[in-house]
Order: structure tokens, then C-alpha cells, then sequence
């Protein structure tokens, strides 16, 4: 079943608006968070860590010295 650019976009936004209605029901004057047992971090080990993440980190970043990226702060302003 191939779809159009039309089609797509016409299902794109009844998901959307069906999705705002859902929203719209929330009541937001609820203050509400998440309470879990185990809330840290918990580094991988093992064959599921990549090795070279921070290698790779580094030599993507435009600047950065031994350990740590390089970047301007507020730059954006």
C-alpha cells in the first residue's frame, strides 16, 4: 500500500487532533510526578557498552580537550 504526500499528511493530522482532544481532558491544575525505588543511573558494562562512545564523542566535537567538549555558553543570545 503505497500513500501519497496527501494521504500522509491527512492521517498526520487526524492523529494530531485526535491526540489534542485526548490532551484537552487532562486536568492540569493536578500536580503530578513519578515516585521510583531506583532513580539513579545505572552505568552498562559489558557487551551493550560501546567502548569508543567517548573517542567517537570527542572527535565529533568541533572543540574539546583530553576529557571534555568545548563550547560557548549563551552564544545563542
Amino acid at each position: 500500500m503505497t500513500l501519497n504526500k496527501q494521504q500522509i499528511q491527512k492521517q498526520a493530522k487526524e492523529i494530531i487532533d485526535k491526540f489534542a482532544k485526548a490532551l484537552s481532558k487532562v486536568n492540569s491544575d493536578e500536580e503530578g510526578y513519578v515516585d521510583r525505588e531506583n532513580f539513579e543511573r545505572v552505568e552498562k558494562e559489558g557487551k551493550d557498552c560501546d567502548k569508543d562512545f567517548k573517542k567517537n564523542m570527542l572527535d565529533n566535537a568541533p572543540e574539546h580537550n583530553d576529557d571534555f567538549v568545548l563550547v560557548e555558553t549563551g552564544g545563542w543570545k
